[in-house]
């Protein structure tokens, strides 16, 4: 039976993705052990993100964990990819995504105001969010899925914006919190929000076998777009920018934002790099 080691950060969320990946590769007939790994992001609770090591925060420290041999392989959320991985390091996993829009939370019967709290720390989220809810006050906030959620409760919060997935994955619902899903024409989502990118050296051939058995094809070509739309756009966690690709057939619809404006191509999913350099063209002289 092979094995692998594979590290993970130590959220109830991170857990759950490193043990749909752990499942998967135990049903290929691998035997997979978790390493929980602390990065800096998880140490500090308190400042922004972008204040604190922006992108590639909750990265770096685990692919430092691959180089070193400690572990095999790492589960990320692939919005929190850095443009480049470390040397040797490849994403060689892509499973099934789950729902990539962004939703708001709030306690049921008492939808946002003028003047409501926000919790995001999201330059994206508030510029988006403004269009369907003005005037209201957005805070920081930090911290995993049932942490914001009790902040929400005790009434620190009005609101806190969260990426869906996170609580697809988690199977969460409550009765006393309503849920308002935001389509990507209403909140354009982060490149790659809701797709796990699957990462280990390069020189593991066996492994990225493996990896490649459970990915999922579709997702697989989204995430390629959405890649090369966050590396056209060449922004940073302190800019709001969004990128969203949807696959149909052989073609995909190429959607992004940047500072506020946005722009769309289409085209066969082939020539993804090159309308993805029409689109940041598009965005640059609007």
């Amino acid at each position: 039976m092979k094995e692998a080691i594979l590290a993970t950060r130590g959220s109830r969320l991170a857990r759950a993705q490193a043990e749909e990946v752990r499942q998967a590769l135990m049903n290929l007939g691998w035997r997979v052990k978790l390493c929980i790994v602390s990065t800096r992001g998880d140490l500090d609770r308190r400042g922004a993100l972008r204040e604190i090591g922006g992108n590639g925060l909750f990265v770096r420290e685990i692919e430092r964990v691959l180089h070193t041999g400690a572990a095999d392989l790492a589960v990320h959320s692939a919005k929190d990819l850095p443009y480049q991985l470390m040397k040797g390091l490849v994403i060689a996993g892509t499973p099934k995504a789950e729902d990539p829009r962004d939703c708001l939370l709030y306690p049921a019967g008492k939808p946002p105001r003028p003047g409501s709290r926000i919790g995001t720390g999201s330059p994206r989220r508030r510029l988006e969010f403004e269009k369907s809810y003005p005037r209201v006050n957005y805070l920081e906030i930090r911290g995993n899925v049932t942490t914001r959620v009790d902040k929400l409760r005790r009434g620190e919060y009005d609101g806190i914006i969260l990426a869906k997935a996170g609580l697809d994955r988690l199977g969460w619902s409550a009765e006393d919190i309503a849920v308002r899903v935001f389509e990507p024409e209403e909140m354009l989502p982060a490149p790659c929000q809701g797709i796990l990118a699957v990462e280990c050296r390069a020189e593991d051939t066996a492994l990225r076998a493996a990896l490649s058995e459970i990915s999922d094809a579709e997702t697989h070509r989204r995430f390629l777009a959405e890649r090369e739309m966050f590396g056209a756009l060449q922004t940073d966690c302190s800019v709001p920018a969004a990128a969203y690709a949807e696959v149909m057939g052989d073609r995909v619809r190429l959607r992004a934002m940047l500072q506020g404006r946005q722009a769309e191509v289409t085209g066969l999913f082939e020539t993804y790099p090159v309308l993805c350099a029409k689109l940041r063209k598009c965005l640059n002289e609007e």
